[in-house]
């Protein structure tokens, strides 16, 4: 695999965010974590997996109502190809990126998809699920900046939270637009050289702007918004609710009682940091999580133990998961 300047930058993100999660640990002592992991209810860790599980059910749920404007795809099927790219993201140093061509591969192999429409399906799944993350820290921070939450970090929190809710709303007003752009045979020949060589199997290995479309009318040419992109985003935001109660019950099993808003801005603005730097957010989402939870007031043994043990449950399911998906 060629090491371009991006993914060597990715790497070195990762390394930092690693060293600074060791540093953590190292300055709390590493007997005090442990101790504290230790420590943990296994009733409550063991039942912590079970909204890991919910989420990829409820994402299942969501992806296949996103398929049938396409063609029926049964609730398993969908199910294990989901497993299957979740597990390619766990593996492989992309954002997000080898999931994605996974599902479409498994889609155009078990359904006979075209590889293009089939990507264009799993990327319109994986934006939105960024869009739905983004919204729920929008409106979680929108709470927590009107809540009793003091000074400068209640502000900022009501600031961006409703700067995220203003883009969302912008995006959706703009979706039209956006699509009679791509969908331009001048602009969409200009967007196909972009495309990567994989998804041009379908089209002889012609940069075509018929495959732009393909690829990009799931997400922006489907059917109006509020009937379209907008269940999509909250389908997955309710979704990474789930990832947000996980860490809760893991805190829980560290006897720490921190409240739900507090617990979930931080989960999703740590997810949301892996999910930038890719590698399947490994170092970047464990350093993320303990940072803001100790800026958040929760101790910090419990903060670095309860990110580990977390991550390290999450990683166990979708292992698990996709595994047996493949």
């Amino acid at each position: 695999m060629e090491l371009t300047p991006r993914k060597l930058l990715r790497l070195l993100v990762v390394v930092a965010c690693v060293a600074a999660l060791g540093w953590t640990i190292a300055a709390l002592g590493p007997r005090r974590v442990l101790g504290t992991a230790l420590d943990a209810d296994p009733w409550w860790l063991a039942l912590s997996a079970l909204p890991v599980v919910g989420r990829f059910l409820i994402w299942a749920f969501k992806w296949t109502r996103m398929l049938a404007r396409e063609s029926r795809v049964p609730y398993v099927p969908a199910l294990r190809i989901l497993a299957a790219g979740s597990f390619a993201n766990l593996v492989t140093p992309t954002a997000k990126l080898a999931g994605g061509v996974v599902r479409a591969a498994l889609l155009h192999r078990r359904f006979g998809w075209r590889m293009s429409t089939a990507y264009g399906w799993a990327m319109a799944d994986q934006v939105t699920n960024v869009l739905g993350n983004v919204t729920l820290y929008g409106v979680l921070a929108v709470a927590v900046g009107s809540s009793a939450l003091g000074g400068d970090l209640r502000r900022a929190f009501l600031a961006s939270g409703l700067a995220v809710l203003t883009g969302l709303v912008a995006f959706l007003t703009l979706r039209p637009w956006m699509w009679r752009t791509v969908a331009d045979p001048r602009v969409g020949k200009r967007l196909a050289r972009l495309v990567p060589s994989r998804m041009r199997g379908d089209d002889d290995g012609r940069a075509t702007a018929d495959r732009v479309r393909r690829i990009l009318e799931p997400l922006l040419g489907r059917g109006p918004w509020w009937r379209t992109t907008l269940p999509d985003i909250g389908g997955a935001a309710l979704a990474f609710v789930s990832v947000c109660l996980a860490n809760a019950m893991v805190l829980r099993a560290l006897g720490v009682e921190a409240p739900i808003l507090v617990v979930s801005i931080a989960v999703v603005l740590a997810y949301f940091a892996g999910v930038l730097v890719g590698f399947g957010g490994l170092g970047v989402t464990e350093a993320a999580l303990t940072a803001l939870w100790i800026q958040l007031g929760i101790p910090p043994e419990s903060a670095a133990a309860a990110a580990l043990l977390h991550r390290a449950i999450f990683y166990a399911v979708v292992v698990l998961l996709g595994v047996g998906a493949f």
